[in-house]
């Protein structure tokens, strides 16, 4: 039976409210920005200029973002760089950065930022009441890589890097050359509120590309060794050299090259770590505490420049001794260092004590600050030397000439 006339009208009246309904559950852009309207904040650097805050902040232009030619788009985001830079002053971090949206046209967005650099001068005075801003405001992802700046942040900042697209890039690509696990926002702040290990962060600063007699020289971005922090300040800055083997000791190593003389005559041969790992054991007796940290290290010759021979195989047991002999003394003195000079744990060691004997922790940990500098520390490496290269001989070099012993 046909419905009548009046119900029909009303199914249909239904099924049409239905419909509309449903539309109301669709997904929109209600509350959408448009591209045009948003400045991407790629890195950021944190400066103290006596009682305020200096925060710079590398914007891209997405208008330079094409080839070498292209003159680009972007809403008015032409400019000879990829980037450009503000640069305000205010009472904190975040007073500062208000600062800065009130002299930019576009909506700063800090979702795509790469890097967060805090000048040496900052970061000696705490870093840590300035993370608070990163952590609330959801939109600062705690990912972003953390460096210390010799000199200002915002001098390494405006470096030409002509070789990626912003300062901010070359800095967070070093990073990742650098550290098998670099430093991010998110790793810092674990490494300051857990007990039993201080942070560390790599050291950045600028050079000249070139002697000083070349053409149209830039500015570029190399790592210079590696701040290591007491808490949330920077106590000291251990060099390039020492930092290289306090990397291995951390099992963050990630491209060490040792070189090693050889017993008669000159040059040397270059061994090229390309796989370690660590095992830190404590004892402790009292407050006798001693930790031995094992070493284990594959390694390949990258480049023999003597006349030594290490095909031969007690020769290249002697090399593998050689190479433990060397990190056993550089390693030893990086320790030296960071315990006797600037009192930082950046190993771990007390760590290793709350992971490995919770009980004894719980005893110490009131005076680990006073006995901390004096835990004797001993380096155990052992060296496995996997690849000696194409050549068994030294090349370029006549037979007689050849060292065998």
């Amino acid at each position: 039976m046909k419905p009548r006339g009046s119900d029909a009208g009303k199914i249909r009246k239904a099924a049409v409210s239905c419909l509309l309904l449903c539309s109301v559950l669709l997904g929109g852009c209600w509350d959408r920005r448009e591209v045009n309207d948003v400045a991407f904040v790629m890195g950021t650097g944190l400066d103290k200029e006596g009682d305020q805050y200096r925060v710079t902040m590398e914007i891209a232009l997405p208008g330079q973002l094409g080839t070498s030619g292209s003159t680009g788009g972007g809403g008015g985001t032409r400019g000879t760089k990829s980037y450009y830079l503000e640069s305000k002053t205010g009472p904190s971090f975040r007073g500062a950065s208000t600062e800065e949206q009130r002299g930019v046209s576009r909506t700063l967005n800090f979702s795509h930022r790469r890097v967060l650099l805090f000048g040496e001068s900052l970061a000696r005075e705490g870093v840590g009441k300035m993370m608070d801003v990163l952590a609330r405001i959801p939109q600062n992802r705690l990912s972003s890589l953390v460096v210390i700046t010799k000199g200002s942040a915002l001098d390494v900042l405006q470096a030409d890097a002509p070789i990626e697209q912003y300062p901010a890039e070359m800095v967070r690509e070093l990073n990742f050359s650098y550290m098998k696990k670099p430093r991010s926002i998110k790793l810092l702040m674990n490494s300051i509120l857990l007990d039993g290990i201080d942070p560390v962060v790599p050291v950045m600063s600028l050079v000249k590309n070139g002697p000083a007699n070349i053409k149209d020289k830039k500015t570029n971005i190399q790592v210079d060794g590696l701040a290591v922090f007491r808490k949330d300040r920077v106590t000291g800055i251990i060099d390039n050299h020492l930092s290289r083997f306090l990397l291995l000791g951390m099992d963050q190593a990630k491209e060490t090259e040792i070189f090693i003389s050889p017993p008669k005559g000159t040059g040397y041969l270059s061994v090229h770590l390309i796989e370690n790992n660590v095992h830190i054991k404590p004892y402790i007796r009292g407050d006798d505490i001693r930790m031995t940290i094992h070493l284990n290290c594959n390694g390949n010759v990258r480049e023999d420049e003597t006349a030594f021979d290490i095909s031969n195989e007690q020769n290249l047991r002697w090399l593998e001794q050689q190479v433990g002999e060397e990190i056993k003394k550089e390693l030893g003195e990086a320790v030296r260092v960071i315990q006797q000079k600037y009192h930082s744990d950046v190993l771990g060691l007390g760590r290793v004590i709350i992971m490995s004997r919770p009980d004894e922790w719980k005893r110490i940990k009131p005076q680990w600050d006073q006995l901390y500098p004096k835990v004797e520390v001993t380096i155990d490496p052992i060296v496995h030397i996997e690849n000696i290269g194409a050549v068994t001989k030294p090349f370029g070099i006549k037979k007689e000439q050849i060292q065998n012993e």
